[in-house]
């Protein structure tokens, strides 16, 4: 489990952050929805520890977030950026193998390297494994560093522990096949007592794969729950600035928006 409390944010006189509590449990997928400005990516560095709030507190489990050693954290937790480009030059294994850092001192080993392939294999990468990462596509790059962080959470046998997976806008470069392929991925994730948080702009996709909905503007949670009780006509309409409309998918009966 994964709890913060009243945690504010600001750089200067803005406040990006205000007074967010929340608590995100294993085995939900839980996507975060709002406009652009709304506080997404700087929660998700709050609940990372990549920022420190001005006030709050985050756990994971039982522990203080800020209390949890470096390397154990490295084997609890992965998180994918929107930041896509590397300053130097590696293969697309090289990248995947970064994942598995927290595991070896100074060469990986043939598990390692297994845990690699296996990874880009799940992402549909394989093929590309010795290939020079900065010649990828934007949409394949976003494919292996999703490959790496798989790689740095990946299980070894009687490992049970509690994993963490946060993921910034983890498909925007895809097109629409893969952009279910990796969410359906997530969600099995999901499933393996792992807390998993992704930030998405397309209401469609959380409403088909969400388990739990955050939507935030202006830096607060205007809504937490079950999709369809957070993503109502009203809600949608005063965050976004539009009016939806839905209808009811024929085939599998969920709610789709249209605008």
């Amino acid at each position: 489990m994964l709890r913060a409390e009243h945690l504010s944010f600001r750089i200067g006189q803005q406040t990006l952050i205000d007074d967010v509590s929340l608590t995100l449990l294993p085995g939900e997928f839980t996507m975060v929805l709002g406009p652009n400005g709304a506080g997404k990516s700087t929660l998700l560095k709050l609940l990372t520890g990549t920022e420190t709030p001005q006030t709050g507190q985050i756990w994971y489990g039982d522990q203080p977030l800020n209390a949890i050693p470096l390397p154990t954290l490295a084997r609890q937790k992965a998180v994918l950026s929107q930041l896509l480009s590397l300053p130097f030059d590696l293969n697309v294994t090289d990248v995947v193998m970064m994942g598995r850092y927290p595991y070896f001192d100074l060469n990986p080993t043939p598990l390692d390297k297994q845990i690699a392939d296996d990874c880009l294999d799940s992402v549909g990468m394989l093929g590309f494994k010795n290939r020079a990462f900065a010649s990828l596509s934007g949409g394949e790059k976003q494919k292996v560093h999703l490959a790496r962080v798989l790689a740095q959470l990946h299980r070894q046998p009687g490992d049970e522990a509690t994993k963490y997976l946060f993921l910034d806008e983890p498909i925007s470069a895809l097109d629409i096949h893969y952009q279910h392929q990796i969410l359906g991925l997530v969600s099995e994730l999901a499933t393996h007592n792992m807390v998993i948080f992704v930030i998405v702009h397309d209401i469609n996709l959380a409403l088909q794969y969400a388990k739990t909905v955050i939507l935030m503007d202006q830096g607060r949670l205007v809504g937490m729950g079950h999709p369809n009780a957070v993503l109502t006509e009203s809600a949608i309409e005063s965050v976004f600035q539009l009016k939806p409309y839905f209808m009811t998918h024929p085939e599998t009966g969920r709610r789709v928006m249209i605008v």
